[in-house]
């Protein structure tokens, strides 16, 4: 066979080919949306500061919480404390005394070094914001000696 009608097959062969392509077609357009869990702790200044060490607190509100979630199997919120659920004397560690946290309303609980589960919204059905309150129980401690107590809680959103 000459180069011509090699060519001139080549070209046929190309042609026929793209006569046989498919009356249709796909496209697929895909676009992601990331996994948002924000949460941002307002404190409600003087109430977090303010604690009746020797009187004691009830469902005294110390901070507001904004929980921002756009995770569709919802969210869940821990809480820690680095105390272990005591308010210490900073001058004297000692001397202590415990308490409770309550959160969005819930029954108050003893927070732990280890965190503790307050909440777990199960769903959402887009970006939601929720905002939940932060109460506090203070066990009256009528002896404590003079000082400042205090104790750090750390608060965490986790998707489900």
């Amino acid at each position: 066979m000459n180069k011509t009608k090699l060519v001139t097959a080549l070209a046929v062969l190309a042609f026929s080919a793209q006569t046989f392509a498919a009356s249709t077609g796909t496209l697929l357009l895909l676009g992601t949306v990331p996994v948002v869990n924000d949460l941002v702790v307002t404190s409600n200044s003087p109430n977090n500061t303010t604690l009746d060490i020797l009187a004691g607190e009830s469902a005294k509100n110390v901070a507001s919480v904004a929980e921002t979630s756009n995770n569709l199997n919802g969210y869940k919120i821990y809480i820690s404390s680095a105390s272990g659920g005591f308010l210490v004397n900073t001058s004297d560690a000692s001397a202590k005394t415990s308490y409770q946290i309550g959160y969005d309303g819930a029954a108050a609980v003893a927070p732990t070094v280890a965190p503790l589960e307050v909440k777990n919204l199960t769903s959402v059905s887009g970006l939601a914001t929720n905002n939940s309150a932060v109460t506090v129980d203070v066990t009256a401690f009528a002896t404590a000696p003079a000082g400042t107590y205090e104790d750090t809680l750390t608060i965490s959103i986790v998707a489900n």
